[in-house]
């Protein structure tokens, strides 16, 4: 016996109406405006393997630690973000509502810190102004958090994915790309490229994004259709 039960607000078509989209949506404004703003880059080429990520929404133009900043663009980076994280905190939201127990507060729990994670990324962008305002730890919050809790939903959603009425191999994939994203922090920091180490861990959690978005949609029609 399921340990859900569904409701009209609670329905898998409901879900997918909200949270589908939703995670397609955070998935595509993040990587369209950072295609956007690395080619906007007006001093030099924005490097993808070697620059930070954060680089592109830092409002700071010049030299900072031998590297040079020069991102006109940052605030649409920064307006992506923000969105990015809204949109990740209502879909996940509305995925807990087909859960209970440790489940839901956990998922619920993880898509509002990644909220909140990608809005201090936003609003705290590396540069000196970090060192200058003593505000670097909530760059660092920020961060950090994004990636621990962006690849921690996809493997805790992996997990419930039977309660969502998902198919067994998207728990497979979410698992493993949720697992990929976070193990990558301890084993390549240090002796892979900045960009490329921290686009490893970005990457996962949008790719699973967009996958459970469209598998959620997906499942909806399929539903939809059989009812008929």
């Amino acid at each position: 016996m399921s340990s859900t039960t569904t409701t009209p607000a609670t329905s898998p078509r409901v879900i997918a109406h909200w949270a589908g989209p939703a995670l397609i949506a955070a998935a595509l404004v993040s990587l369209v405006a950072e295609a956007i703003v690395a080619s906007a880059w007006d001093r030099r080429p924005y490097s993808y393997i070697e620059d930070y990520v954060n680089f592109l929404g830092s409002p700071y133009a010049g030299e900072f630690r031998g590297v040079l900043i020069s991102s006109p663009l940052w605030w649409l980076m920064s307006i992506a973000w923000i969105v990015a994280g809204t949109l990740v905190a209502a879909a996940s939201i509305a995925l807990s509502r087909r859960l209970t127990g440790w489940r839901q507060q956990t998922i619920r729990s993880l898509g509002v810190a990644q909220g909140i994670a990608l809005i201090l990324f936003a609003v705290f962008p590396l540069g000196p102004a970090r060192f200058d305002d003593g505000t670097l730890p909530l760059y660092l919050l920020g961060a950090f958090l994004s990636i621990i809790a962006g690849n921690a939903l996809a493997i805790v959603t992996g997990l419930s994915s039977e309660s969502l009425g998902l198919p067994r191999w998207l728990s497979i994939v979410s698992i493993t790309l949720g697992a990929t994203g976070l193990l990558n922090i301890p084993l390549t920091y240090g002796w892979v490229p900045t960009g490329l180490a921290e686009r490893i861990s970005l990457y996962s959690y949008l790719l699973w994004a967009v996958i459970t978005g469209l598998t959620l949609i997906r499942s909806a029609a399929g539903k939809a259709h059989t009812q008929q």
